[in-house]
């Protein structure tokens, strides 16, 4: 009885000792047989992942769980919640079987860890290609899949690389000092996690602030349905799969560091283009995206190696200044991207190294070469300074009117699509920025206005313009004739209209400042400004959502006000028959002011158009009630002084100061200060430009 008695433990001493276990028993904490599949899960009928890699054998296990488009209406749960029914991350065909480098990899370097996780992502793709649409999986509806597909790999990114590595020491950038110093990764939550944790992402030394999955893919869906339209550089499919490779590698390479930033100005330009209000610090809204981002950059900039990536990253950093209202900024910013055009030979599209582009590669060089050309334009003339851009410079097509989403790197160009392409809409730009060009070089120039032919000049550009908006314009599609037109058609049709209207109005800016216009002057620029508050008017709805259309709604307000001002604020005497002309100009100049205030609940642009335009308001209202205030229309001698942009550069406005504001400091939004390199942008966003902000075309 005695030997009976110590048999179950003879018994239990013989068993076979499992240096693994599987997933299940690992993290129930029970111990488990040791096989393939093992006796545990067995018994419960569940599928078993085992394999002594634990790292790979659970992220097999998360990429295997049924997505809920694709789940079976009929499962049942377990005794510890597992499904019943599990979807194999195997080709059909081979059934549960494991695969025979499942048996061990102890001992596996970490290159082959990740390839062997590589080969997890390509069973997951093969088998959804085959159960959710025919496509692959960058092809599908950037609905759900698109969204779980990069949460998957940035798991796997995150569970490969944070297992693996120790933590490194904040530092600088380093690029240099062996493999181990260039690992990154993504710490983001799974699918059974918190969607709104934080993530981050390492780069040589340094951790940055990265979005979580839910986070990124609503950037890059807000990206390219509301800005990359007006701005159309780049590519979404090509984007969307460059950036999962990139975010997925084991290491950031340094030559793949200008997609990184991109990345960041995207999230940059996505905050500050759908803030609806007023930022909780300082700084404009995505601030922290574009620093991490000029971190990463550095002197990439002015180093004289181009690639792409870098003038799309220019290209967009100057959009974000512009939106943060820094002209000093992003007049510095394009003229950097149109030199690295130049470097990068975007200019001479005859040269011999275009011949070995695919047709794809040269319809996005086209695409950014005219982006950065009109950004160029637009900017300098803004701020009232010579462009970089030379037409006699320049031999390169306009890119096709192809609609993005249907372009694929990898396939030949799709037929022409012109009611969905934004490349119509690039090519007005394009055509505004050759008549902003004239403008500059006939009527603006230094050598104009000593010469005495601007005055000459204005007339006859003015003529040109108006031929080319009357007559040329109709001809481009933005509108398609058959179908209704989409919001994104009438907002690009209301830019390119007000565009050509503010060109106009520049002509004869000064003169209308210095309050001695002709009755001919004065109707036409009057006929103008109030076509511009009727477009905008059409749009008021838009004044509340969270749209960069709002940006290009304040600047061309602020334009047309001017002008309306100079009409109130003049002696009548000096105009016959002023008295429907100052009614008209009247009702203008109160729509203006409503749309915006509107505006400037979310829009910072617009607040300070409305601080910019202050004083005159002021006078304005002791304007329309002379018996309450005795004032009517005897105007004070210094009215003139009132009005703002009365400077050609908007940098010599009086008041002018370059100094910091000491009590404009910048944190990160929690109350620390950020560990990254804060002396550009602490002084770009505490800079006080004059006493007036630019007046953006």
């Amino acid at each position: 009885m005695g030997d009976e008695a110590s048999s179950p433990k003879r018994k239990k001493i013989r068993a076979k000792y499992a240096s693994s276990y599987s997933v299940s028993c690992r993290r129930s904490k029970l111990k488990c047989s040791g096989e393939n599949p093992c006796q545990r899960c067995v018994d419960n009928g569940k599928r078993c992942f085992y394999s002594e890699d634990q790292t790979a054998a659970e992220a097999l296990q998360n990429l295997s769980r049924p997505t809920p488009v694709h789940a079976p209406a009929d499962t049942t749960d377990n005794g510890n919640g597992s499904s019943s029914a599990r979807r194999s991350l195997l080709p059909q065909g081979e059934g549960g079987e494991r695969r025979a480098s499942d048996a061990s990899v102890l001992g596996l370097s970490i290159e082959a860890r990740m390839a062997r996780i590589e080969s997890m992502m390509d069973s997951l793709l093969l088998e959804r290609g085959r159960t959710a649409t025919p496509r692959i999986s960058m092809e599908r509806d950037a609905a759900a899949s698109d969204r779980l597909h990069a949460d998957f790999l940035m798991q796997i990114a995150g569970e490969a690389t944070m297992s693996t590595f120790p933590p490194i020491a904040e530092g600088d950038l380093d690029f240099e000092s062996g493999p181990g110093r260039t690992r990154q990764s993504i710490s983001a939550v799974s699918p059974a996690s918190s969607a709104d944790a934080a993530a981050t992402i390492r780069v040589g030394h340094k951790s940055l602030a990265f979005p979580n999955p839910a986070e990124y893919q609503r950037y890059l869906d807000l990206f390219f349905d509301d800005i990359a339209p007006y701005y159309p550089c780049v590519n979404e499919l090509q984007f969307r799969i460059n950036s999962e490779k990139l975010l997925s590698a084991p290491a950031i390479q340094a030559d793949h560091v200008s997609l990184l930033a991109l990345n960041y100005i995207v999230f940059a330009c996505s905050d500050i283009a759908t803030s609806l209000g007023k930022p909780a610090f300082v700084s404009s809204p995505g601030w922290q995206w574009i620093r991490a981002a000029d971190e990463l950059v550095g002197k990439r900039k002015m180093s004289g190696q181009v690639d792409l990536c870098l003038i799309q990253f220019l290209a967009l950093e100057a959009v974000y200044l512009m939106y943060a209202d820094k002209g000093n900024a992003a007049y510095s910013i394009i003229g950097q991207a149109c030199r690295n055009c130049f470097l990068a030979g975007l200019h001479q599209q005859s040269s011999s190294s275009w011949r070995t582009y695919t047709p794809f590669e040269i319809h996005m060089r086209q695409r950014i070469f005219w982006t950065v050309y009109f950004l160029d334009r637009r900017i300098s003339l803004s701020c009232g300074r010579p462009y970089s851009v030379r037409e006699s410079d320049i031999d390169i097509e306009q890119p096709a009117y192809l609609y993005d989403k249907e372009i694929h790197p990898d396939r030949p160009l799709p037929e022409l699509n012109i009611v969905q392409s934004s490349n119509v809409y690039l090519n007005c730009m394009v055509c505004w920025g050759r008549l902003a060009a004239d403008v500059w070089d006939g009527f603006l120039a230094a050598a104009m206005s000593k010469d005495g032919l601007a005055s000459d000049n204005a007339l006859i550009l003015d003529a040109r313009i108006k031929h080319w908006t009357d007559v040329i314009l109709p001809t481009i599609p933005l509108l398609p004739p058959e179908f209704p037109p989409e919001a994104r058609q009438l907002r690009q049709h209301t830019i390119v209209q007000n565009s050509l209207d503010q060109l106009r109005l520049l002509l004869f800016r000064q003169r209308m400042l210095s309050l001695r216009y002709d009755a001919d002057v004065a109707f036409l620029c009057r006929d103008l400004a109030i076509n511009i508050v009727q477009r905008a008017k059409s749009h008021q709805g838009d004044a509340s959502q969270p749209t960069s259309f709002r940006f290009s709604m304040a600047s061309s307000l602020g334009g047309a006000m001017l002008i309306l001002a100079t009409l109130l604020f003049r002696d009548l005497p000096y105009i016959a028959s002023d008295d429907r002309s100052l009614t008209h100009s009247e009702e203008a100049y109160g729509d203006a002011t409503s749309i915006l205030v509107d505006l400037a609940l979310g829009l910072a642009l617009a607040r300070r158009i409305k601080k910019d335009f202050a004083e005159l308001e002021n006078l304005h209202r002791q304007t329309i009630d002379p018996t309450e205030l005795n004032f009517g229309h005897d105007l004070p001698v210094d009215t003139k002084e009132l009005f703002p942009y009365t400077s050609l550069d908007f940098t010599q406005q009086l008041g002018f100061n370059a100094g910091v504001d000491p009590d404009n400091r910048h944190t990160n939004g929690s109350g620390s200060t950020s560990t990254l390199n804060t002396d550009l942008w602490s002084s770009v966003f505490a800079t006080k430009e004059g006493k007036y902000g630019v007046p953006w075309m």
